[in-house]
Formats: structure tokens, C-alpha cells, sequence
């Protein structure tokens, strides 16, 4: 601010001390011309005093005077007085004429003398204009003027009264006019001006100029000063090194660092200073660079006095001369000892972190393998019980076993994905997917417990959804599955709804991003995943609890439905993995909507789907007590092109005509029809399809196939209803239910665990399979050598060889050439990311997580031969 109000003043000065040098110049330039104009009007006082009235009485002023000996006389007298002043140019005698306007010529003298002189009896119109001759012509006063401009007034011209003042109006009277050439007048009046300017600027101006040189000169002293004094008393080393890389200067920072003196230093060569192993790379860099005009910086490694040495960081600046060459140059660098010592600590500190992140995540892995083997017992035992007769309190007994043992499963698995979460190991791995069947692979895992709550599981998908994407679709189906999960579990009765649409709003699908690396595909679109339940809902003000980990609404929410918390928590950080985003609309009372948005490409070759079965001209008669239900069958009917009629299961039999019929049948409905004869006029089985709750019992299932001709199983998937409505009906169909198996596969079942050993045969045997078991990989190889099998069910954790190794040699071909194709389904309780990638690397078909559920073991053996009828 000083130096600014500084700046200003000294502009101000010489803004001031300027103007008063040309005031000054303009006051000479004015007084010189006032005061030759004076001295001009007194000469012509002087020359008019050479004439008298009677000596111009006779002259005429016309052509004929220049022949009169009075004319003569005048003008060798005008003659006289022209040669008598050389400044003078010439000297004219004019009359005026009362009452006529204008000036006649007398006689004149001029120094240029030629054919064009002026003769008497010329008028002069112009003079009339001349300011001087009015005041003569009004106060009888010799006056003068000039220069004026114009050709006519571009003189400098004395006027006086021949004979003495007298009044206007008194008769003709004479005036001697004297002219003078302007050129010397001008000089005059511009020299008196350049003096008075130069005087007045030489008064002021070198005072002023020597006080500014002063204070610069007093500035720069201060600034020598201060840059010396920040110099000395900057922390770090500095100097100056000349082209032949001696040292020219060197701060009292240097001087600590290196324990030399600073008359030790000046003088020398810097390579002196270095660690003799100071790569000669780097100062070649270094020169290279400053004399390229860039500063250069990096580290290197400087020796003390006592031989210790030390590494600094520091950068190296060119300073040039004013014409551009390369002066010297400057080095300003710090001791970074300390700084060198506490990366060494933070870098030991990262690897041992690491390590501990890493044999944490071994320890969960570990762990998880050691708790889920033993559940995986627990839990098919207690299904395979569930499944004989027991009394009723022995069946309470052993569904509190599975129900527990799957919640100590639940809690296992969040635990390991929280963790995941929270070390950055969670990845996604996209691949082809389609969304429908996401969303009922996540209905199919959770059909039992709502079943058991007597909970509908409803959903839509939208004709725009596609039906393929590029995703992760286990990790979208684990969204949906805690999404469903979590409105299981806060319903009481009702229902959840999962819709599935493609956002047409273009300024809401902007918003939503993506993954970080979108893979390749033709298009992308946003997806609107709608989770919707009719249960308890949540207040406004608790909504961004649900999504912290470890948190739900309140205390007493946690005692009545349990649960650890993390569901909600891990989902929202898959769906933000996703780039996608999850919002909430809930309110007490009113149940609650999550809605899922996601950003997923679209493979270029994805067009319309696929037609689906064809209804047209069907009569389709929906029969379900549940409004949500019989609404969604009824939009599927109408999307198969067949014709709904709505009913319930009491008026399916009294209503309209039908050719097809779904009914939906609840416990209490499937025990009514039990007790009915198995066929009915009015209810054909071969044209009604039941849809049973998963949990029904087998006895019931038996006794109802000769009611209907399908049991399926809810929720139904809607292509697969759609395919058995529009099954040809007629002799020779057989009446079947779509449940798994059997499959009547060989399978060998590799696991050192003996309980899951006999669990695992039960299951298989269930499906209608044969088995054969080993204890290891290297008895498995044994095994496939000498026998014959269709699936390999293998376990990754065990002794002598592990499981991943056994795969690894079955695709050598150790098990022999003929094995080396066979479908192998891994199982493990090891459910991280990268022990998924192991398996896939080592040639592993399919993958499954213990405890393997029925539904999922059943699926995948349903892949298997799925896949074998391509081949």
C-alpha cells in the first residue's frame, strides 16, 4: 500500500511540476508577443511622424499619382524609413474613405519589388477585419497585430495616424501601416516560451528527480538489504555458482548444513561438497538442464566437513544477463534427514499395515471357512429332518435350528463384506447378465422365508428393460436380495413388490454416472430397480441411519427384528461401486420404497426380446385371494396376448368360461382341495395350473397333482408360467410338477468334512443322483481314473491336496484324457473376490458358498445339463 500511495505521489509531482513548465512557456510565449507588438506600434508612431496631412493633400489615390512629384516625394520617404529598420518589410500609406467602405493605398515600399506590387487606389476590403486598425480608427492610438492567419493578415502590422491623433468622422485620414515578416516573430515568442518552461523545470525538476533518485536509490538499499538478510536467515542452503561451477556465494543455511565456514566455500568447486557416488547421470541432468533455461530439480546426496553424509532436496535456477546469456546459477536445497527417516517409518508402518490388512483378511477367510463348514451341516440336517415326520414340537425344535443357523450364516457373510468394503477389496466383475433373472434368483433364495411369514413376492419388469446387460450380476442380485430381505423382515403381512423400469428422463438418468471403467457396449441405459413392502415404515428423519453400518432406526428396532445392521450399509456401498445411487421413500405406517439406480451398458447386438409364448385367443382365468398377485398375473396374461379374467379361488368354478386357468393356492386352500375328489366338471386339471408356496408340505404336493395339471412353486418366474400356459394341452401329455431332479447324474463329491460328506450324498440323492466320495484331491484323481462321473462337487479347503490344485490336474489331464472336460462345481466357505478368481483361473465351472441351499445346488446341477444338451 506504501509503495502504491509512493507511486502515485511521485506521478502526481510530475504530473504538477510539467504543467507549470508549460504554464510558465505559455505566460513567456504571450508576454513576448504583447510586448513586440508593442514595440511594433511605436515604430509606427515614430515612422508617421516623418509625414503631414499637407503632404498627402495632393495625392489623389488613383494611377495617375504615380506620375505627380508629390507621389515621388512619399515614396522616397517610405523608401527611407523601409531601409532603416531592416526588420521592417514593408511600409504602406492608406486613406480611409468616409461613408465608403474599405482602405485605399496611398503610395507604399516594399523589399520585393515585381509586376504584382500594390499601385494607388488599391483597396483593401481585409485590413478592415484587423482588430488594431478598429481600436486606431476608434481612439486615434497607434496599434498593431498579428500573425492571424489567412493570407491577407499573416503579418505582424503597426498602424498611426499621419498627423497626429484625430476623432473619426473629421475627414479623410491617413495611416501609415509598417508589416513585418512573422518567421522571426515566431522564433522570438517560442524561444521566450522554451525559457520560461525549461526555467521552471529546471527550478522544480531537479530537485524533484534528485529526491525520487534518492528514494530509489534508498529502496534498492532496503531491498539489498532485506534479500541479504533473508539469505542469511533462511533456513535453508543457498548459493550462487558461476559457469565453471565454483561457488560465488554461500548463506550462513549452508554453512550449518555442511559445518564449513563461508570463506572455506567461496571459491570452490560444488562437485567437492557431493557424495563421491552421486550419479553422474544426475548432474549431467542438472547442467543440461539449467543451461537449457529451465530449472532443475531433484535430490542428491551432500558431504559434511566431518565426512558424514546427508541427502537434500532442492531446486537449481539459471539466471541470466539482461541480453539473454546464461550468468550464473542458484541453489537453494534443504537437509531431508528427517524427513528421509520418517518415510522409512511411515513406509514400515504401510507394509505392516498391509500385512495386517492381508492376514486379516486370512484370518475372516480362515474363520469364515471354520464357522460356515460346521453351519453347513447344521443347516441341510436340519432341512433333511424338516422333511421326515416329526411331532409338532420337534418340527418347532429343528426349524429354530435352520432359522438360527441361517442367521449366524447372514451375519457371516455381511461380516466379510463389510470388510471388504472397508480395505477397498470389493470389485466388481461384469459380465453378461439378464436383470430378470437377477431379480428371481433373489425371489428363489428368500421364497421360503416369506412363505413362512405368509409375505407375496411380487415383481414387473418392464417390455423396455433389456435383456441382457453388462454387469455384475451377482453383485446386483446381493442388492436385491438385501433390499427383499430387509422388507421380509419388517412386514408383518402384505407384500413386496420388486419393479424393474429403464428412467426415460433424461435429466435423472444424467445424474447417474456409472462405474469408474464402463466396458465396452453398443449403448448404456439407467435402470430403476423399485424394492416396495406394505410393512412397519420408517420416519423421514431416521432415513440416513438405515445406510451407517452397525445402525438401525432404534434399540427397540433391533430387539424385535434383529439383525446386525450391515445389509443396508453394504448395499449402499455396492450400488455407489456401481456409480449408481439408492434413495428412499418411506413413512410410518406406509411401508417403504428403495429405489436402485444403475448405469448399465447394452451390448450392440442386444435387440427386442425374444418372442415370448404365444396366448392369443386364450381365456385366461386368474383365480388368486391376493390383490397384488392376481394384478401381476393378470398384466402377464395380457403380455402372452391372451384374454384375463379376474377371480378368486372360491368363484373360479362359478364365473365366466375359461380355457386356462392359474390358481393361487395358500395352505389353508390346498388342504380344502385335498379333501375334494381329484377331478371336478367344472375345474379340469389338465387345464389349470396351481402356484404353491415353496414351503408346502410333500404329502399335500402328492395329493394335489391330480388336481392341477403343474404345481409351480411361488413366485413364479414369468417366462417359465408363460411357456407351461401356452403347453400344448392333449392325449399323452404327462401330468408332471416342475420341481428339481432327478437329474440321475453321477457326481463325485470331494470334502474331508465327514458330516458334509454324508450331508452332500443325502442331498444329491435326493435329486435322484448317484455319488461316490472322496476325502482329497489326490484320492479324487484316483477316483476319476478308474471310474467314470458325470460332476465333480469340490471342496477347496483340504488336506494333502487342496481342491484348487485337484482342478489344476484335472485340466492337465492327471485324472486321464477322458476327464479332463468334466464340469467341476467348487465349493467353499471362502467367499472373497479373489478366491472366486482362483477357482475360475484353475478351470472350475461353477462356484458355490457353503452352506449350499437346495435351490442353489440344484441350479447348478440344472446348468450342467443345460449345457451338456449344447454341446
Amino acid at each position: 500500500m506504501a509503495l502504491r500511495l509512493t507511486k502515485l505521489s511521485n506521478s502526481l509531482a510530475a504530473a504538477a511540476i510539467v504543467l507549470g513548465g508549460l504554464a510558465a512557456g505559455a505566460g513567456g510565449y504571450r508576454q513576448t508577443q504583447d510586448g513586440m507588438l508593442e514595440r511594433v506600434a511605436l515604430g509606427a508612431a515614430r515612422s508617421a511622424v516623418a509625414f503631414d496631412r499637407s503632404d498627402l493633400a495632393g495625392l489623389t489615390a488613383t494611377r495617375a499619382d504615380v506620375a505627380s512629384p508629390v507621389y515621388a516625394a512619399v515614396h522616397a520617404r517610405l523608401q527611407r524609413l523601409l531601409e532603416a529598420d531592416p526588420l521592417v518589410h514593408s511600409v504602406c500609406l492608406i486613406r480611409e474613405r468616409p461613408g465608403r467602405p474599405g482602405l485605399v493605398l496611398l503610395a507604399a515600399a516594399g523589399r520585393d519589388t515585381g509586376r504584382d506590387d500594390p499601385q494607388p487606389g488599391d483597396v483593401y476590403d481585409a485590413l478592415a477585419l484587423s482588430p488594431a486598425l478598429r481600436r486606431l480608427r476608434a481612439t486615434g492610438q497607434p496599434a498593431a497585430d498579428g500573425p492571424a492567419g489567412g493570407d491577407a493578415l499573416a503579418w505582424v502590422r503597426g498602424y498611426a495616424l499621419v498627423g497626429g491623433a484625430a476623432p473619426a468622422g473629421s475627414g479623410d485620414r491617413a495611416i501609415l501601416l509598417l508589416g513585418f515578416d512573422p518567421a522571426g516573430w515566431r522564433r522570438q515568442q517560442w524561444l521566450a516560451a522554451g525559457l520560461g518552461a525549461s526555467a521552471v523545470w529546471l527550478l522544480l525538476g531537479l530537485p524533484f528527480a534528485a529526491a525520487v533518485a534518492w528514494r530509489r536509490q534508498r529502496e534498492q538499499r532496503e531491498v539489498i538489504r532485506n534479500l541479504s538478510e533473508a539469505m542469511e536467515q533462511a533456513h535453508s542452503a543457498l548459493m550462487i555458482v558461476d559457469l565453471d561451477h565454483r561457488i560465488e556465494y554461500a548463506n550462513a543455511g549452508l554453512c550449518r548444513q555442511s559445518g564449513y565456514s563461508r570463506r572455506e566455500l567461496i571459491g570452490r568447486p560444488w562437485r567437492e561438497f557431493q557424495q563421491p557416488d552421486t550419479g553422474p547421470d544426475l548432474m549431467a541432468d542438472l547442467v543440461t538442464t539449467v543451461r537449457a533455461g529451465r530449472p532443475w530439480r531433484g535430490e542428491w546426496v551432500n558431504r559434511r566437513r566431518d565426512g558424514t553424509v546427508y541427502p537434500v532436496r532442492g531446486v537449481v535456477s539459471p539466471v541470466f544477463h539482461r541480453h539473454g546469456r546464461l550468468a550464473c546459477m542458484v541453489a537453494v536445497f534443504d537437509d531431508i534427514t528427517e524427513q528421509k527417516r520418517t518415510e522409512g517409518i511411515l513406509r514400515d508402518a504401510k507394509e505392516r499395515a498391509e500385512a495386517g490388512d492381508r492376514a486379516k483378511g486370512l484370518f475372516l477367510a480362515t474363520m469364515s471357512h471354520e464357522v460356515r463348514t460346521p453351519l453347513n451341516g447344521v443347516v441341510g440336517f436340519a432341512s433333511l429332518l424338516l422333511e421326515t415326520p416329526l411331532t409338532p414340537e420337534q418340527r418347532e425344535y429343528a426349524e429354530t435350528i435352520r432359522s438360527s443357523s441361517e442367521a449366524l450364516i447372514q451375519l457371516t457373510g455381511d461380516i466379510l463384506d463389510y470388510a471388504r468394503v472397508e480395505s477397498g477389496r470389493l470389485k466388481l466383475e461384469p459380465q453378461l447378465c439378464d436383470p430378470r433373472d437377477c431379480v428371481e434368483d433373489a425371489f428363489d433364495l428368500l421364497a421360503a422365508k416369506a412363505a413362512e411369514k405368509r409375505i407375496e413376492l411380487l415383481h414387473w419388469i418392464d417390455d423396455a428393460v433389456p435383456g441382457v446387460i453388462f454387469a455384475d450380476g451377482g453383485r446386483l442380485r446381493q442388492v436385491l436380495v438385501n433390499l427383499v430381505n430387509n422388507g421380509i423382515k419388517f412386514t408383518g403381512a402384505g407384500e413386496v413388490e420388486v419393479r424393474v423400469r429403464v428412467v426415460a428422463d433424461a435429466a435423472e438418468a444424467a445424474a447417474i454416472s456409472g462405474p469408474a471403467e464402463m466396458p465396452p457396449a453398443g449403448r448404456s441405459v439407467v435402470l430403476a430397480f423399485a424394492v416396495r413392502d406394505t410393512g412397519i415404515g420408517i420416519a423421514p428423519e431416521h432415513h440416513a441411519k438405515l445406510f451407517k453400518p452397525f445402525s438401525q432406526v432404534d434399540d427397540s428396532t433391533t430387539r424385535r427384528y434383529g439383525g446386525s445392521g450391515l445389509g443396508l450399509a453394504i448395499t449402499r456401498n455396492i450400488v455407489d461401486l456401481m456409480g449408481g445411487r439408492i434413495a428412499l421413500a418411506s413413512e410410518p405406517g406406509r411401508g417403504a420404497t428403495f429405489t436402485v439406480f444403475v448405469r448399465v451398458p447394452v451390448p450392440s447386438a442386444d435387440g427386442p426380446q425374444a418372442p415370448r409364448s404365444s396366448l392369443a385367443g386364450v381365456r385366461l382365468a386368474v383365480a388368486a385371494a391376493s390383490p397384488g398377485l392376481r394384478a401381476e398375473l393378470a398384466r402377464l396374461g395380457a403380455r402372452g396376448g391372451a384374454t384375463v379374467i379376474e377371480t378368486d379361488p372360491v368363484g373360479l368354478t362359478r364365473g365366466p368360461v375359461w380355457d386356462l386357468a392359474v390358481v393361487d393356492l395358500n395352505e389353508k386352500l390346498a388342504a380344502d382341495f385335498v379333501t375334494r375328489p381329484p377331478v371336478a366338471a367344472s375345474l379340469p386339471p389338465a387345464r389349470t395350473i396351481a402356484l404353491v408356496p415353496i414351503s408346502l408340505s410333500t404329502p399335500h404336493r402328492a395329493a394335489l397333482r391330480g388336481h392341477f395339471r403343474l404345481l409351480v412353486n411361488k413366485p413364479a418366474h414369468h417366462d417359465a408360467l408363460l411357456a407351461l400356459l401356452a403347453a400344448p394341452i392333449g392325449p399323452g401329455v404327462p401330468v408332471v410338477e416342475p420341481q428339481p431332479g432327478p437329474f440321475a447324474l453321477s457326481v463325485l463329491i470331494v470334502e474331508d468334512n465327514a458330516v458334509n460328506q454324508r450331508l452332500a450324498q443325502k442331498v444329491v440323492g435326493n435329486l435322484g443322483c448317484r455319488s461316490a466320495t472322496a476325502p482329497n484331491g489326490r484320492v479324487a484323481l484316483e477316483e476319476l481314473r478308474r471310474f467314470g462321473h458325470d460332476v465333480v462337487l469340490m471342496d477347496l479347503h483340504m488336506p494333502e491336496m487342496d481342491g484348487v490344485t485337484a482342478t489344476e490336474e484335472i485340466r492337465r489331464g492327471s485324472a486321464g484324457e477322458a476327464r479332463r472336460d468334466i464340469w467341476i462345481i467348487a465349493l467353499t466357505a471362502d467367499s472373497r473376490e479373489e478366491q472366486k478368481e482362483r477357482v475360475r483361473v484353475a478351470g472350475a465351472n461353477d462356484y458355490l458358498t457353503k452352506p449350499v441351499r437346495l435351490v442353489e445346488l440344484t441350479a447348478a446341477l440344472q446348468r450342467f445339463v443345460d449345457e451338456r444338451k449344447k454341446r
